[in-house]
């Protein structure tokens, strides 16, 4: 049994960190019109792992659903981000009270 690529991707994971931005990019052809023009229209989604910033290039198949992803791990981060912030004031009520 051979262990090739299989023809069905792997589903998209609900949340995605990151965004997705359109760039232009040149394909290489000689006699394509982004030689000299304005390169073809690709879209990437960036994020930052270890420090670093990387970029992969996402199908406009999948466009819609990777922004949603996007989108949903940002609302995620923020609703965290609002929780930790309503905790510390809390806390910062309770040290008061209890002086």
């Amino acid at each position: 049994m051979s262990q090739g690529r299989t023809k069905t991707p792997e589903p998209l994971p609900k949340t995605l960190p990151g965004v997705v931005c359109a760039q232009r990019v040149r394909c290489g052809k000689p006699g394509c019109h982004c030689a000299n023009g304005q390169g073809h229209l690709a879209f990437y989604r960036f994020w930052r792992e270890g420090g670093r910033l990387r970029k992969r290039y996402v199908r406009r198949a999948d466009l819609a659903a990777v922004r949603t992803a996007c989108a949903a791990r940002q609302r995620e981060r923020q609703e965290l981000a609002d929780s930790w912030r309503k905790w510390r004031n809390l806390v910062a009520v309770v040290r008061e009270v209890s002086v």
